[in-house]
């Protein structure tokens, strides 16, 4: 059972990640502008969402193990603060450098949060609805798509640098933040690993408290999960730990580069493909409604379905819309594929979310999923570099079917070598992981 306060957490976290969604997006939505304003080639935009990707690579994993160290609740309260502030730094870029700079260290602060966030619901949840729980905090978050794509829509055609302005929005995270210090408690798990028992008790008995409340009966008998046990990360290369972390790192990334090399190249893209900007930014916004809708298409299978084999599914699905998205001619087809693409993107990415935090033990957790998340966006940043050659090799239609069979490989990597976890008990020990694989 699902009691009020994780229901106001997982608000919390919701707004916390709308604001890193508008923020990601941001650049992918001004970047016609700026490119119009600065004569920038595709080159250099691809070296600009190149650098956010590589931040966010040192940020999932720096966020990752800090949140081993010190907890999920400092860790995302302080990484929100930090991309809060270059998402505001980035408004006052007049360089390609400049530019770099600002959003590789936005990226760090971005990936620090988003990665710890999974986890915080993988760990503060039932298991029998933690899937569920991840695709409404991502339905929640996804909502700054569409304000990043409209406000983007509204403010830039007002004049030079109006692009600015779309940053702003990304740097008022901080606030939702700030509430945060007191709205969330700490991991029960984490503290249980450290010691924290006293506290962890606390949380505890609040929610079972407000349960019993709820459905005016006794609650069910509690059931016996595995020890949340210490240990160190050296851990994470030995025995089942090793090949979860193999197949995540594996997945994830191809997964991410396909995702990115969707999202964050298709305004740019259509420009470059013979639409104006004015066309690009509209069917961009019309894509971007598609994400909410995306995200809640999870809820009434991600825990009902083993989520390996429903991330492999997914892909398979959104890689033959790739294909139709490449080869089709009229913008008609292009938009309502756009639109459904977008859709199950996100689906794909609740699947993804709701399975990374579940293969690692506690004390390993936050910085196994920050790895192989992390790892995903570095493969979105050497994809930087890639991506202008391939078009330009390939063409339009060569690049989305490469985008497809290398999505494609991914879910195949994960349904076929990850391990089952579907209403399953968090890891916490390499002999549970190999008594479900």
């Amino acid at each position: 059972m699902v009691t009020r306060s994780q229901k106001l957490w997982c608000v919390v976290l919701g707004a916390l990640f709308a604001f890193d969604v508008v923020d990601i997006y941001s650049f992918s939505y001004a970047a016609p502008a700026i490119t119009r304003e600065w004569g920038l080639s595709l080159h250099s935009v691809g070296a600009v969402t190149s650098a956010t990707f590589l931040g966010m690579f040192f940020g999932g994993i720096t966020g990752g193990r800090i949140s081993d160290r010190i907890g999920r609740k400092k860790t995302i309260i302080g990484a929100v603060m930090v991309y809060s502030l270059f998402s505001l730094t980035t408004t006052f870029a007049n360089t390609v450098g400049f530019l770099v700079i600002a959003r590789f260290l936005t990226g760090f602060g971005l990936q620090a949060m988003t990665g710890v966030l999974i986890v915080y619901v993988a760990e503060m949840f039932p298991r029998r609805s933690r899937g569920r729980y991840q695709s409404l905090l991502l339905a929640f978050g996804l909502v700054g798509v569409p304000i990043a794509a409209w406000l983007a829509r509204l403010v830039i055609f007002l004049g030079p640098g109006m692009w600015r302005w779309v940053f702003v929005l990304g740097a008022l995270g901080a606030l939702v933040g700030v509430a945060a210090i007191w709205l969330l408690p700490e991991s029960v798990r984490w503290q249980s690993l450290h010691g924290d028992d006293y506290r962890a008790n606390v949380t505890v008995a609040k929610l079972e408290a407000q349960a019993k409340a709820k459905t005016r009966a006794p609650l069910p008998a509690p059931v016996e999960e595995p020890t949340v046990a210490s240990g160190r990360v050296g851990e994470l290369l030995r025995g089942r730990n090793l090949r979860n972390f193999v197949v995540l790192c594996t997945g994830s990334v191809l997964i991410a580069f396909a995702f990115f090399g969707y999202n964050a190249y298709v305004p740019i893209l259509l420009v470059d493909h013979g639409y104006t900007t004015s066309q690009t930014l509209l069917f961009a916004s019309i894509f971007s409604i598609a994400a909410v809708p995306g995200a809640l298409l999870a809820w009434p299978v991600v825990d009902r379905f083993e989520r390996k084999l429903l991330i492999a599914g997914t892909t398979v699905v959104v890689g033959a819309l790739f294909v139709v998205f490449g080869v089709t001619g009229g913008s008609g087809m292009v938009l309502a594929a756009g639109f459904i693409i977008s859709m199950f993107l996100q689906t794909q990415t609740v699947f993804l979310y709701a399975y990374l935090p579940e293969m690692f033990p506690t004390h390993l957790r936050g910085v196994g999923s920050g790895i192989a998340n992390g790892l995903g966006r570095l493969g979105v940043f050497a994809g930087g570099f890639i991506f202008a050659p391939l078009v330009a090799a390939a063409g339009f239609s060569g690049y989305f079917i490469t985008m497809a069979v290398i999505l494609v490989i991914g879910g195949a990597v994960t349904g076929i070598f990850g391990m089952r976890s579907t209403n399953r008990p968090l890891v916490e020990n390499t002999s549970a992981a190999n008594a479900r694989s």
